[in-house]
């Protein structure tokens, strides 16, 4: 009996090295996209998280605080000021909410008290807060570090009489 032999050629040794070259090529640019995306999305996160925690937080102190005479807009030495006032326990109290030094920041003091802003509390990362209030509408603008800047406008129920 006569067996049968193959002979070995070099196409086919060439052809599978070829198969997994492309196979692992593409491994590593799907890996390499991936990546990509992950970082960007990462970004965009960190930037949508200090603009709308931001105006969320600073919203809800407006609303906890919106009674006639509470909330007015203050020129300081930190800039644009949002002073609230709030009574706890018949004193008068004032949160401050400005930005020092690229960071938002919220000092909570008496009201006959001395305030020094410079030792408020860091509450996030933003490069300015600009405020402005007329005819009852707060308008509320924070920019964050990359220069992303969102406005929102808030109706003061203070305003209008009772």
């Amino acid at each position: 009996m006569k067996s049968y032999l193959r002979k070995n050629h070099t196409i086919d040794l060439v052809f599978t090295i070829s198969l997994f070259c492309v196979f692992a090529l593409s491994a590593l640019a799907v890996t390499v996209a991936g990546a990509g995306l992950y970082q960007k999305t990462a970004d965009q996160s960190a930037e949508e998280y200090s603009l709308y925690t931001g105006l969320s937080y600073i919203e809800q102190k407006v609303r906890a605080c919106d009674a006639s005479g509470n909330i007015y807009v203050e020129k300081t030495e930190m800039g644009d000021t949002l002073c609230l006032r709030q009574d706890i326990n018949g004193d008068s109290y004032l949160t401050y909410i400005y930005v020092n030094d690229g960071k938002l920041m919220e000092f909570f003091t008496r009201e006959d008290a001395q305030a020094d802003l410079s030792g408020g509390t860091s509450l996030l990362d933003v490069t300015s807060m600009e405020l402005e209030e007329s005819g009852g509408i707060l308008r509320l603008t924070i920019t964050e570090p990359g220069g992303k800047a969102e406005t929102l406008l808030l109706s003061l129920h203070s305003d209008k009489e009772e």
